[in-house]
């Protein structure tokens, strides 16, 4: 089993055309994950359905999907709440490190949020993200703010994703 995870960076590397996930494990240890474009484009709309379905799963009555409105506030408080930090790597790489192409996910959906399995060869398990229902919003948006610096253009994104003025302000200039 993987050393959890302390924190990463999500980011677009243009020479590789994928998305790299830099990886800071709990005993420090670090691990980049590579995901393709045709595997990125499979998890986002795995994340969207399960952002839908977190309200309902979490105790709360039975209900219908939150409205576009409700989920665009929902996105804005949690874009709200990111914490500006170091990525985790910057500069030139390490030779030495552990480095993985991901080409499978496991989606495992809790009552408060999300667990991701990363995947690689014969789906041997690198890394488990554990996801509350804020840090996958601000996931999310991270993932289609990479899209956009990859000039990625996918009818996989929400309305309140895509709704002129979401990524505007502030907020939009924590994401790193």
């Amino acid at each position: 089993m993987p050393e959890a995870v302390k924190r990463f960076t999500t980011e677009y590397v243009t020479a590789e055309d994928r998305i790299r996930i830099s990886v800071e494990r709990a005993d420090d240890s670090l691990v980049l994950l590579w995901l393709t474009r045709r595997l990125a484009v499979r998890l986002v709309p795995q994340i969207v359905k399960v952002v839908d379905a977190l309200p309902r799963l979490g105790g709360q009555a039975k209900t219908a999907a939150p409205s576009d409105n409700v989920q665009r506030r929902n996105q804005m408080d949690a874009l709200g709440k990111i914490e500006q930090q170091a990525p985790v790597l910057s500069g030139e790489l390490p030779g030495d490190i552990e480095s993985h192409l991901i080409n499978s996910l496991g989606v495992r959906v809790r009552s408060a949020g999300m667990l991701l399995d990363f995947k690689a060869g014969e789906d041997e398990l690198i890394q488990t993200f554990p996801f509350t229902e804020e840090a996958l919003r601000q996931w999310l948006a991270l993932l289609n703010n990479t899209f956009r610096k990859a000039e990625w253009k996918e009818d996989i994104w929400p309305k309140w994703i895509t709704a002129k003025g979401w990524d505007e302000g502030p907020d939009a200039l924590r994401l790193n």
